[in-house]
């Protein structure tokens, strides 16, 4: 009898040796990647502010689920999470340099501190992989709200999308087309922000004398 439990005793722990074997060897078959949509862009030196407009960049902010894990959307409302698929950065900080090289770099807008200069906040609302029956594409859409004081200056909501190329795109499609949405979600901010600075510096100079 006591030879009997021994061995029902050494195959059960034969078989829970076996099952963490093949657990682990599953885990490690899961490798993690890491992208950025940001493009390479050739050393320049920056050049000095060639307008007279002030801006503040302010808070560049995004709901929790927008985190490092890349989101994707196989329906209009409903949010999905690759698991091995990772941005290496969250999205906000790429928004965050892209609307500094638009506004300050490329435009020339003057960057401010502190003082009393008008301050462009933004919320990331989406950075998603659309996997619609439609087709492929990417989206990004942000939050505006341009201030001053207790003033609101422009508020709006700005949507973004490319397609991705390719009948079977892999994920280096998606990351291609989410850099050029990236960019142009950036410069088209930057444009409307310049030019509702521009609108309101007229009135706040005649009100001035």
């Amino acid at each position: 009898m006591m030879r009997a439990a021994l061995t029902t005793l050494l195959f059960t722990f034969a078989a829970v040796g076996t099952s963490a074997c093949a657990l682990t060897s599953k885990a490690e078959l899961v490798e993690t990647r890491y992208f950025s949509p940001e493009r390479v862009r050739p050393a320049q030196t920056t050049a000095a502010p060639r307008s007279a407009l002030e801006l503040r960049l302010g808070r560049v902010s995004s709901g929790p689920s927008l985190r490092e894990r890349i989101a994707y959307r196989d329906a209009a409302y409903e949010l999905g999470y690759y698991d091995d698929l990772r941005w290496t950065e969250r999205p906000e900080t790429f928004v965050r340099r892209g609307l500094g090289r638009a506004l300050f770099e490329d435009r020339g807008v003057r960057r401010v501190l502190g003082g009393m200069a008008p301050t462009l906040d933004v919320e990331v609302i989406a950075f998603d992989d659309l996997r619609l029956a439609s087709g492929r594409a990417v989206r990004v859409q942000l939050k505006l709200l341009l201030h001053e004081d207790v003033g609101v200056i422009l508020e709006d909501t700005l949507t973004v999308e490319r397609p991705v190329a390719g009948d079977k795109p892999k994920i280096e499609d998606v990351i291609a087309a989410m850099a050029i949405a990236l960019d142009a979600a950036c410069d088209q901010v930057s444009l409307r922000v310049e030019s509702a600075l521009a609108s309101k510096r007229p009135a706040a100079e005649a009100g001035a004398k």
